[in-house]
């Protein structure tokens, strides 16, 4: 029974999807949070580390440690669970461990989740000797500062820059295509070879009432011209036309913080 088992996970899984076994850990002072909501976000907590896990080096660990340094550090979780799912997709995951209490000699509360998750990664066309590299200048930012980014193609290659603000607000929970786009910057040139400088002045958005904010830049370099709109309305409907199959196509993300 044990081998017939085993047969059956191996040609049910899909090609290069991964179980990962991760966990997730929630501290709070017991006034905010009740323990099904702690719950709650322990699993969604180690649903981003098993995404993490499985994409390896797909995803920024500057960009996973930003979270510790915004207000609101929750949202800027799951912001980033939202954001990592452009190169991965959970499947499927389940609950194996659950343990919830006090810390020992504190009154801190806190839940710990450990799951089992199917992780699968967007199929793209891929060839090792296509690649890019995009720094910014720096992570914090106050608002009206520049922002400089720094692009280092390893060969021609067509580059669009997407800015999702995921704070809400009438005007700001959209992203938005910063690159090529005059309204942003005069350089529309987006057939990229070598190196890529561009720069851009940062803002604090006024409707949000946080001290801080995470924002985030959304690079995708292609080997033909994709005819890109303006605006998408989330995340879900850019990340259709991110998982064309027969495109060749890598997609990286970078995150910054500005300062009230």
């Amino acid at each position: 029974m044990k081998k017939f088992i085993l047969f059956f996970l191996i040609f049910t899984l899909p090609l290069n999807a991964e179980i990962v076994t991760e966990t997730g850990k929630h501290k709070h002072l017991g006034k905010n949070y009740t323990t099904e909501q702690s719950c709650k976000i322990a699993r969604e907590k180690a649903e981003k580390n098993a995404l993490i896990k499985s994409l390896g080096q797909t995803i920024s660990s500057e960009t996973v440690s930003n979270c510790s340094e915004v207000d609101g550090e929750f949202e800027c979780e799951r912001n980033q669970l939202s954001l990592f799912k452009l190169n991965g997709v959970i499947t499927s995951s389940k609950e194996i461990n659950r343990n919830d209490g006090k810390e020992l000699g504190s009154e801190i509360y806190f839940c710990e989740i450990t799951i089992e998750a199917n992780v699968e990664p967007i199929k793209r066309k891929s060839d090792p000797s296509f690649h890019f590299d995009a720094k910014l200048n720096k992570k914090v930012f106050r608002s009206g500062e520049n922002l400089e980014i720094n692009i280092n193609t390893s060969k021609k290659m067509y580059m669009a820059i997407f800015q999702w603000l995921p704070y809400g607000g009438k005007k700001y929970n959209i992203i938005t295509k910063i690159f090529p786009n005059e309204k942003f910057n005069k350089n529309t040139k987006d057939l990229v070879e070598g190196n890529l400088q561009l720069k851009y002045e940062t803002y604090f958005p006024d409707e949000i009432k946080y001290k801080k904010v995470d924002e985030y830049l959304i690079f995708v370099a292609s080997e033909k011209k994709i005819p890109w709109l303006e605006e998408y309305v989330d995340r879900t409907s850019l990340s259709k036309q991110l998982n064309k199959k027969n495109l060749l196509m890598e997609v990286q993300s970078n995150s910054y913080i500005i300062i009230r």
